[in-house]
């Protein structure tokens, strides 16, 4: 029996150069129950079950990268998780598929037994080894695990120390996006909107800042919301017939780059307005969304004149938004 799993993929880093790796795994069935295990490797995800867990994968994707292991039940439940880290070369996954404590990926690469002797550690001793491994991808992946255990100025001085080489990383971009809204003040009807600068689908940065002087209207979505992209016709109709009074800008909470690009392009194509990927959720946290689509409009002060979320058939979108800017 086939069980089916959705979980919002953890990113993986970047890095310099790409690497493939080969993973042979040579895992103990031992299976119990509606339980299963799902493995994130590179940018492949395997989702076992039944007997057999015997597998061999290969991943192009760039390195040093993850390769993380859940045991789940039917309900979704994960029971057991656990992350190796893995470079070029064939590396043998070993262990019984219910038993988090037995997996073992042979050889040890050096970033998994430094995650491992992070994770062990306990108050200042976890802090003084994460500082001391913050030049590394693992080193920045452990600041983001437990951010919550350093002060803001303890951040920041450890951001600084970060060589220029990961500064292109998932991992510090998110680093970043927290001690960005930690100083932030968030949306609120009445007040000025706050400023945020994404990357544009055209390759270029957008700002906020610089869309004053008319009505803008923020679209948050992202690639697997039907509602969002359901959306699209009535708002390719907003900017073909009211493009001169309100300037529209989606923005997608796509985890991947490359599902923001090349996922329901049928659907996305009919965007020919601003069209912006947010990937660490910076311009979706300011503006406080939790609930996709959410529509914000922005008057020509740059205050921000409305929210809501949701959406219907039958132009009601168009009517809300003209009732707001009184045309």
């Amino acid at each position: 029996m086939r069980y089916s799993l959705y979980l919002i993929a953890f990113l993986l880093p970047l890095s310099l150069h790409a690497q493939s790796t080969k993973v042979i795994s040579a895992l103990e069935p031992n299976f119990a129950g509606n339980r299963f295990l799902y493995i994130e490797h590179g940018e492949k995800f395997l989702n076992l079950s039944g007997e057999n867990y015997f597998f061999t994968n290969e991943d192009d994707s760039p390195g040093p990268k993850k390769l993380n292991m859940y045991y789940i039940s039917n309900s979704g439940k994960i029971n057991q998780r656990k992350t190796f880290w893995l470079e070029e070369g064939e590396y043998r996954l070993t262990g019984k598929v219910n038993d988090e404590s037995s997996w073992q990926v042979f050889p040890a690469h050096p970033f998994t037994l430094i995650a491992n002797e992070i994770d062990a550690a306990i108050g200042d001793v976890k802090k003084e080894l994460i500082a001391k491994h913050v030049d590394k991808l693992v080193g920045l992946d452990k600041l983001n695990e437990f951010k919550s255990q350093f002060k803001d100025e303890e951040l920041v001085d450890l951001i600084k120390k970060v060589p220029s080489s990961l500064q292109e990383s998932w991992y510090f971009d998110e680093m970043v996006t927290y001690l960005t809204l930690n100083q932030s003040v968030r949306a609120k009807i009445g007040q000025p909107a706050p400023d945020f600068t994404l990357e544009s689908q055209a390759g270029t940065d957008f700002s906020l800042h610089d869309q004053k002087g008319g009505y803008t209207l923020l679209e948050f979505s992202f690639t697997g919301c039907v509602y969002c992209l359901k959306a699209l016709p009535e708002l390719k109709k907003i900017h073909e017939e009211m493009g001169d009074q309100v300037q529209l800008v989606s923005i997608w909470k796509d985890p991947k780059k490359t599902t923001w690009l090349n996922d329901q392009t049928e659907h996305k194509n009919q965007i020919t307005w601003a069209n912006l990927w947010d990937p660490n959720g910076l311009a979706t946290s300011l503006f406080e969304v939790s609930i996709f689509p959410t529509y914000v409009l922005i008057n020509p002060n740059g205050q921000v004149q409305a929210i809501w979320n949701g959406y219907k058939k039958g132009n009601k979108l168009i009517r809300k938004l003209t009732r707001e800017m009184g045309v």
